[in-house]
């Protein structure tokens, strides 16, 4: 969460990343990431870890749980693909004039009316299932064609491997593109900065796939396929299950400390911009309170004076 913080604060604070319309993507996409990681990954937390499941007792936060997760995924790999794609359209010629920021908020705000369009029918499917017996309930799926669509289409596919295969091929193309800039006269800021997003959203796509691959193999392809007997097994699939979760859980967590580690254009304008930006100005907003204190006290000690004379 404080990574998300971070990036949003650079990326908003240099006039750089303001214009330019991939990082909007990645800034929009870090604000989303905070939200997946109160209600997604503290809940887990909280589920997994201490066995406080709310979702279990109460109708409206299991529908607004998986309402809030699911949304929000959607929408973040939404725009971490619009970002790759971006960069790479913006290293052709051709198609450069499209990366804008005005192009980019008219799309993240259809991503957002589609993903919450799309998110109605999880209000309409999911709710608490009765049918476990012994006065136990589940938060589940409770439509047999929805079940099909959310088990085999919306988290295979959609959250797994299609956003990751965007990424991969235009964030390869866009490193190829790079390269092919290198031999042309381009402007020694343009190309330094082109090369330093490329290399953040290559790096960030090959972290994602190793991340995600376990969790969408495991969880919903493997184990879906499997019927476990043996309380060890099932103890030990359970098991496997929570770890790779919680690692499908870095997609929304690590891209500061990657952008951190793989650029050292990135590293200055993190200190530029706490040093440079924040501190300066909390100094200025110190000293300009502390010179409001002062001067009131000044004036009452020559009011005082007066009196005396």
């Amino acid at each position: 969460m404080i990574g998300n913080i971070l990036n949003i604060s650079i990326f908003t604070s240099l006039k750089i990343f303001r214009q330019t319309s991939a990082a909007f993507y990645m800034t929009v996409t870090s604000s989303v990431n905070i939200f997946q990681l109160v209600v997604g990954l503290l809940s887990r937390i909280m589920i997994t870890g201490y066995n406080i499941d709310p979702t279990k007792t109460s109708s409206f936060i299991c529908k607004a749980r998986q309402f809030t997760l699911i949304t929000t995924m959607l929408i973040a790999f939404t725009c971490m693909c619009f970002a790759v794609i971006d960069q790479y359209l913006s290293l052709t010629n051709s198609w450069r004039h499209f990366c804008t920021v005005k192009i980019a908020s008219r799309l993240v705000i259809i991503a957002f009316v589609v993903w919450f369009l799309h998110g109605i029918t999880i209000f309409l499917y999911v709710d608490l299932d009765l049918s476990l017996g012994n006065n136990q309930t589940s938060c589940s799926v409770i439509n047999a064609g929805y079940s099909i669509y959310y088990s085999r289409f919306l988290f295979p596919i959609l959250l797994g491997f299609l956003p990751l295969i965007i990424r991969i091929i235009f964030g390869l193309l866009a490193f190829v593109n790079v390269r092919r800039l290198k031999k042309h006269q381009t402007p020694i800021v343009r190309l330094e900065h082109d090369k330093q997003l490329t290399t953040m959203v290559l790096v960030e796509v090959t972290v994602d796939v190793l991340i995600t691959l376990p969790y969408i193999i495991y969880n919903h392809i493997y184990s879906n396929s499997v019927t476990f007997y043996d309380p060890i097994s099932n103890a030990q699939d359970q098991l496997i299950i929570a770890v790779t979760r919680i690692i499908f859980y870095g997609n929304f967590a690590i891209a500061f400390y990657i952008y951190f580690c793989v650029s050292s254009r990135f590293r200055k304008q993190l200190v530029y911009v706490f040093v440079e930006i924040h501190l300066k100005r909390w100094r200025e907003r110190t000293h300009r309170n502390g010179t409001n204190q002062i001067v009131p006290q000044t004036s009452d000690i020559v009011q005082k004076t007066d009196d005396v004379n």
